[in-house]
């Protein structure tokens, strides 16, 4: 099935092919009556090359819009919702065309930061369903090997002298010894710990904004801060998540407003004004630092052990460093099962199990504000830690 249809004047052809070979490059099956076949008439194949295509490129220019074949075309495209209209001349698409947007690419020669044909890649995305692919990057020659050092004669009789195998093996294991550094470093892997209704402890995936819990309706909670990222200066705010969908209001150059994390090409967003709506993802920059409208966070466990009191912990920390074996001897169970909690109470998880609600609603530093916590990596091994001696001891 063919993605993309061009609709075009002949007097522009050479500057046509530049546009057709791009569409090509981006991953989109183009037809650009570049094989008609002789038997076939060019009114029948035209239709239904339009009917078959995912996406119509309409190219005007001062020959195009003089064309009555060009605005038939770009008609039956309006028509069937697929029309992506660009210009190459200083003109105007003829009326009634005017009154759709149109993308500027008089300027353009294949740059693929250039603002228009941005847009008419946004275009593309939303009509054939899918991405443009990345344009290729030419890949960095592999260095060329070195040469094989000469062999050496040795006189006959001559002692063969032996390389101590002491330096190779000192290498080995400093290789090695910087690899553990660096892994040990690293952040925790994406997720969150949390503890369910029974106390017990599993790895959660980030929760997912466009789901509610138990099939509601989700909750919006705009609470990243962005700016736009458009060389046009403004971004539209849309009633649907679509091009063609009514405009409700603009976001200027440097303009803050809030989103949150979302699938898909268009995220909702909201202004300062309260105007909500969609704007397409790829325009929208989030913003670094702290945002004041976010939803309450959880308190780090090191600002949480400020205000602990002495004796409201099994193990005041066990959020510091790595539990062994005798830090965890001679507790029972329920007591492991205290401890192993206090280390995600610490972090304002919300319990379930009312056993471990009333248990540390006693304390005045906990603070329940959040059903998925971020545990360190030296938290997540003394949960482990803890886990397995609280199953050891029931």
């Amino acid at each position: 099935m063919v993605d993309v249809f061009i609709s075009y004047s002949r007097d522009n052809k050479p500057r046509v092919a530049e546009i057709a070979a791009a569409v090509a490059a981006a991953g989109y099956e183009v037809w650009w009556d570049a094989e008609l076949p002789p038997h076939r008439s060019y009114g029948d194949v035209i239709t239904e090359k339009i009917g078959m295509a995912k996406a119509a490129i309409v190219v005007w220019s001062q020959a195009s819009a003089q064309s009555e074949w060009v605005r038939a075309e770009a008609d039956v495209a309006r028509n069937q919702k697929k029309l992506v209209q660009t210009a190459i001349d200083d003109v105007m698409p003829p009326l009634p065309f005017n009154q759709i947007q149109f993308a500027q690419l008089g300027d353009w020669h294949g740059q693929p930061d250039h603002s228009g044909w941005r847009k008419v890649l946004m275009s593309l995305e939303e009509l054939c369903g899918r991405e443009a692919v990345a344009p290729p990057v030419a890949p960095v020659p592999a260095p060329a090997p070195a040469p094989a050092p000469a062999p050496v004669a040795i006189p006959v009789g001559a002692a063969v002298p032996k390389s101590s195998p002491l330096p190779w093996i000192l290498g080995v294991v400093a290789i090695v010894g910087a690899a553990l550094a660096w892994w040990l470093m690293q952040p925790a892997p994406k997720g969150s710990v949390a503890s369910d209704a029974t106390g017990e402890s599993s790895v959660v995936a980030d929760a997912d904004p466009d789901a509610g819990a138990d099939g509601a309706a989700p909750v919006e909670a705009f609470v990243l801060a962005a700016v736009i990222d458009d060389p046009e200066g403004f971004t539209n705010i849309r009633a649907e998540p679509s091009s063609q969908s009514a405009i409700l209001g603009k976001v200027l150059e440097g303009e803050k407003f809030l989103t949150y994390q979302q699938r898909g090409n268009w995220w909702r967003v909201r202004k300062g004004d309260g105007t909500t709506g969609y704007m397409f993802r790829k325009l929208i920059r989030v913003l670094d630092g702290p945002n004041p409208d976010a939803a309450p966070s959880a308190p780090s466990a090191g600002a949480v052990a400020a205000t602990i009191a002495p004796g409201d912990l099994l193990i005041p920390d066990s959020s510091q460093r790595l539990l062994s074996a005798d830090d965890v001897a001679g507790f029972s169970a329920l007591e492991l099962r205290f401890a192993r909690n206090e280390i995600f109470a610490r972090n304002g998880f919300r319990f379930k199990d009312p056993v471990l609600r009333e248990h540390f609603g006693q304390f005045a530093w906990y603070r329940p504000v959040t059903d998925n916590v971020q545990l360190s990596s030296v938290e997540k091994a003394n949960v482990a830690l803890l886990k397995s001696a609280e199953a050891a001891a029931q």
